[in-house]
């Protein structure tokens, strides 16, 4: 093991290059803004709005994997702090949603005019559907509606990709490796397992040292590659009739179980153009100033998963009192609320990582070698 100072220059110098975290910062802010703009529609007439944000949910996973893989090899290299750091990022903003869904399905309901906003939001077993998801456990072979946001079902598959990930690289091969990530495997669930593949693209791209000695030229072809390649999706709708096949080859009962998999080669296909676009985008993103607009793309980013996990509820709350026809409001007033709430939100990461640090170290405290795969 390295001692403090020597691990600190090591970390210092796999630091994220400040240009290629703005891009990757700025894709995540675009990615989360593209959810709330695909959901509005579910609620409101809004017919020329763009439905993408399943496909902005498979950059999401790119990205994760990316990121996680990054900060495993730089600052969170033991299991202890890597998954304190998880948990804490996590709960900081899937708490204060969860709450924050409870209070405006109620509220909504009680008070609101159009009912209609909550036809397909259950209300039974509330506790239940809350505590699973704050568990990360909504997606495990059983999908639990957890009440009007039903977006959370990709951070229970995030948080056992997570869980996978730090069984395979911090315990050493043998048994207990191999029944830390079997739990892991069994806790995630059919939905999960099959979009993992999309996850370890990012995680691939990290690792590869191969990838990163591609020169000038190449790196520009892939990326410009996988841009085209993502636009040719999106602007042609390929998901459309890839459900329709999915749902002759395997039936409406399985295409509804497999719910979000369930064109998961095509996941697979998107999430390569993805990771394309992310590989040429470390040399291309460091020819472009984007420190310029270091501090709106940093709040933007910062603000992006409170979006991501609080724009359900307030929708369905605005679509309670508002006409069909006010969609453009009701994105603005979402908005608007995700800028005062999310913040607040975010700061409270430090909050959480103290106390689950308190937590960990009343725990036994296993002896771990540090695991080959970590090495670069």
């Amino acid at each position: 093991m390295q001692d403090g100072a020597a691990q600190d220059s090591c970390n210092r110098a796999k630091a994220m290059p400040l240009r290629e975290s703005l891009y990757l910062d700025l894709m995540r802010s675009l990615a989360a803004l593209t959810v709330v703009l695909d959901h509005a529609p579910t609620l409101f007439n809004l017919p020329s709005v763009p439905r993408w944000g399943h496909q902005a949910v498979m950059l999401f996973f790119v990205l994760s994997g990316y990121v996680i893989c990054h900060v495993a090899d730089t600052r969170e290299t033991t299991p202890r702090t890597f998954i304190v750091a998880r948990l804490a990022r996590l709960w900081s903003v899937l708490v204060p949603a969860m709450a924050l869904t409870v209070l405006c399905d109620l509220f909504g309901r009680l008070f609101g005019h159009n009912l209609v906003a909550y036809e397909s939001v259950p209300v039974n077993l509330p506790l239940i559907r809350v505590g699973a998801v704050l568990g990360f456990l909504s997606e495990s072979w059983v999908s639990i509606q957890p009440l009007s946001n039903g977006v959370v079902w990709s951070l229970c598959a995030e948080f056992w990709y997570y869980m996978l990930f730090s069984a395979w690289i911090f315990i050493p091969p043998g048994r207990t490796r191999a029944v830390a990530v079997t739990v892991a495997v069994l806790f995630s669930g059919h939905k999960a397992l099959l979009l993992l593949p999309i996850w370890l693209m990012g995680v691939a791209l990290q690792r590869s040292q191969a990838l990163r000695r591609l020169g000038f030229g190449a790196n520009v072809a892939v990326w410009t590659a996988g841009l085209l390649s993502v636009g040719w999706v999106l602007a042609i709708r390929v998901y459309n009739p890839a459900i329709d096949v999915m749902e002759r080859l395997v039936g409406p009962w399985i295409l509804t179980q497999l719910a979000q998999a369930r064109v998961f080669w095509l996941d697979w296909l998107f999430g390569l153009a993805i990771t394309a676009h992310l590989l040429g985008a470390r040399t291309v993103a460091s020819r472009l100033p984007l420190e310029w607009a270091a501090r709106p793309i940093r709040w933007c980013a910062g603000a992006s998963f409170a979006a991501y996990l609080f724009h359900m509820p307030l929708l369905h709350l605005c679509a309670a009192f508002l006409p069909p026809d006010q969609g453009c409001l009701a994105i603005a007033l979402t908005l608007v609320a995700i800028a005062l709430l999310g913040p607040p939100a975010e700061r409270s990461k430090r909050w959480w990582r103290r106390r689950l640090e308190w937590v960990a170290t009343q725990l036994p405290r296993p002896d771990l070698a540090k695991s080959p795969s970590l090495s670069r």
